[in-house]
């Protein structure tokens, strides 16, 4: 999906109707937000994990080792399941230019044979 955000082709009868399917336009924005969140909260383990080393040095080792994994898996995961959503908005996309066209060859059939 390398379409840029064009807001010119929305109007308020999409935000109300569901003719049009607007998730794809934000879905690069909640992506990025995803993307942020995953990190905050691997970086505040990482970081925690240095709190907990007084305490315990194995727990602070496993903590700090979560904070890594969560910060590589939670970006590879983000990323899978916002590619599965494009995946299922392109297929939404096919399949309503295969109804349009279906609909206009059949349009077309009636007309030549009346």
């Amino acid at each position: 999906m390398n379409k840029k955000i064009n807001f010119k082709d929305i109007s308020i009868k999409d935000f109300f109707f569901f003719d049009k399917m607007m998730t794809p336009v934000f879905i690069t924005i909640v992506y990025w937000i995803a993307l942020v969140l995953v990190g905050f909260s691997a970086l505040s383990i990482i970081i925690g994990s240095f709190a907990i080393f007084p305490y315990s040095a194995s727990a602070g080792i496993v903590a700090f080792f979560t904070g890594i994994i969560t910060f590589v898996v939670g970006f590879i995961s983000t990323r899978i399941g916002f590619e599965l959503l494009c995946v299922l908005f392109s297929i939404n996309n096919n399949i309503r230019k295969l109804a349009e066209e279906k609909t206009g060859v059949e349009n077309t059939n009636s007309e030549k044979t009346e």
